[in-house]
């Protein structure tokens, strides 16, 4: 049967639009390094007594390192829409690869609308509150505790999702990639101001100025002191003895963010750089990130001291510090720096690395949806691409609305995580390593011309690296599970831990009712999957 009997079309009417550098940014603001970090210092830092961070953010990269790698060099070789819905359809079978990539996408969809939910209470909300310290305006500081509220949450939210959902229906694919070019240079002044206030202040003057942010807040005096007897009270210790297992456990945060340095993956037929571009834009992109982790935390603990910086998260927010709940350390950093033009290019700055994140789901998304009706599993019309835009028209509305709805979870419940969306995601990786380890034997003409080929002991090293990526996948996922802090532990969280294996089974009904609808109209899917689907 000839390729356009087999495929709905010759061509998916995408364009390459993406040059490394654009899809090195995508792949950086899909982890958010400095969200990571606040996660750590605002969780593991009080809540995991004994953890080593430099030691966990170490561990959590070497495991992501081989899942990184095996992304990279796949998608190096089969270089199409859907990421790794094309490699696990194609090289262990169409069911797992269609299934595997529903729930990746089900749970980005938990990433895309927690953009509103951070952005109002770690940026817009803090913003605020500092502005109305520096000038003394009530109606500023009244603003601060109205944007952390469900409702704010939620019509910001719904801006991001359907601002940015129209962005993509009405511009080109080039435009949208840049606002990642137009964000960077926030994200890096930011992080510059931060810096700075920590180094132009002894620990004491941070503490004196952070008492003085607080109180001028309306929250309490001696803010610093109160944090922690409050902390103390919670359990809090500011010297607990190192721990392996805190350290260990404490993997799940890095473990949420570390191992998705890999989005440009799903977009990968649309980097127009050669060959070694996914192997740059991935795994070299996660090593600038860890070094950057690194960095900030040895800054915050070193300059802040993990006593203080660890009590103003554990302690009692609103009833004893008098303001909505715990800082980020960003916004510690801001209050402490004693300037307002500091503190709000720190809070600019962060708030930068979260606007990204909703196109950048949108673009994952549409991609892997676009993927599936090429093979005929969806609906042909969530592969048609505007010829004036050379989008996937029809699944960014999809994406949007459900994503829309999605948003009103994270305003008004508790009942997603970050992490949530990460523990089914992570079992989709593993399973996209396994098919990249077996890449070589099933595709060994096409492996050749791979960033990464050749044997060691007579086996390939993709084989290698993508089982060890499998293995890493699977102990994260273990994790996740018996964390109790995680939001899918097994006995803390019953009910999103089996949502969430429940989804995968969902995933292979669904792909058989399209073969027998498929079928009914005179198409055999199976076709398909002999093939790599049309560029």
């Amino acid at each position: 049967m000839s390729l356009d009997q087999t495929f709905a079309r010759r061509s998916s009417g995408l364009v390459r639009a993406a040059s490394t550098f654009d899809a090195s940014l995508v792949n950086l603001y899909v982890a958010t390094f400095p969200i990571m970090v606040s996660f750590l210092l605002g969780i593991v830092l009080p809540w995991y007594p004994g953890a080593n961070l430099y030691l966990t953010l170490l561990i959590g990269f070497a495991l992501a390192l081989p899942i990184l790698l095996s992304y990279a060099v796949a998608s190096s070789v089969m270089r199409r829409s859907g990421g790794d819905y094309v490699f696990i359809s194609r090289l262990i079978h169409p069911a797992l690869g269609f299934a595997a990539n529903f729930v990746f996408v089900l749970f980005q969809v938990v990433f895309l609308t927690s953009a509103g939910y951070y952005f109002c209470r770690w940026c817009l909300a803090p913003l605020a509150r500092i502005v109305g310290v520096e000038t003394g305006s009530t109606g500023l500081l009244d603003l601060a505790n109205t944007l952390t509220e469900p409702d704010a949450v939620f019509v910001v939210s719904e801006v991001f999702v359907l601002g940015f959902g129209a962005l993509f229906v009405l511009r080109t694919t080039r435009s949208v990639l840049k606002i990642f070019r137009y964000t960077l240079p926030l994200s890096a002044l930011g992080l510059l101001a931060f810096a700075v206030a920590l180094l132009i202040h002894s620990k004491s003057g941070l503490q004196a100025n952070f008492d003085a942010y607080v109180a001028g807040a309306r929250g309490a005096d001696d803010a610093a002191a109160v944090a922690a007897r409050s902390a103390a009270d919670a359990g809090f210790s500011a010297s607990p003895t190192f721990s392996w297992s805190a350290t260990v456990l404490a993997i799940t945060w890095p473990a949420f963010s570390l191992p998705y340095y890999l989005g440009s993956a799903y977009f990968a037929g649309e980097v127009r750089s050669g060959k070694r571009a996914q192997l740059l834009a991935g795994p070299l992109t996660a090593v600038v990130a860890v070094v950057g982790s690194l960095v900030l935390v040895a800054l915050s603990l070193g300059r802040l001291g993990p006593d203080f910086l660890g009590a103003t998260q554990a302690a009692d927010y609103p009833v004893t510090m008098g303001i909505p709940g715990p800082p980020t350390y960003m916004e510690v950093v801001a209050g402490s720096s004693g300037n307002v033009v500091l503190g709000v290019l720190i809070l600019i700055g962060f708030g930068s690395w979260l606007i990204p994140t909703v196109p950048m789901s949108l673009l994952i998304m549409t991609r892997c949806m676009l993927g599936w009706s090429m093979d005929r599993v969806a609906p042909d019309a969530l592969s048609r691409v505007s010829t004036r835009t050379n989008s996937p028209y029809v699944a960014v509305l999809v994406v949007t609305a459900i994503s829309a709805v999605v948003s009103w979870f994270w305003a008004y419940t508790t009942f997603f995580t970050v992490v949530v969306g990460a523990f089914a995601q992570v079992i989709t990786l593993g399973l996209g390593c396994l098919a990249a380890s077996l890449l070589p034997y099933r595709y060994p003409d096409q492996y050749e011309t791979a960033p990464l080929r050749g044997r060691f002991a007579r086996v390939p090293w993709l084989t290698w690296i993508g089982g060890l990526g499998a293995v890493a996948a699977l102990l994260i996922v273990w994790n996740f599970a018996r964390d109790p802090f995680s939001g899918v532990n097994v006995d803390a969280s019953p009910e999103m831990f089996w949502f969430s294996l429940a989804m995968f089974p969902l995933g292979v009904v669904l792909y058989y009712v399209a073969v027998g609808v498929r079928r009914a109209q005179g198409h055999d899917l199976s076709l398909a999957f002999r093939e790599i689907p049309p560029d």
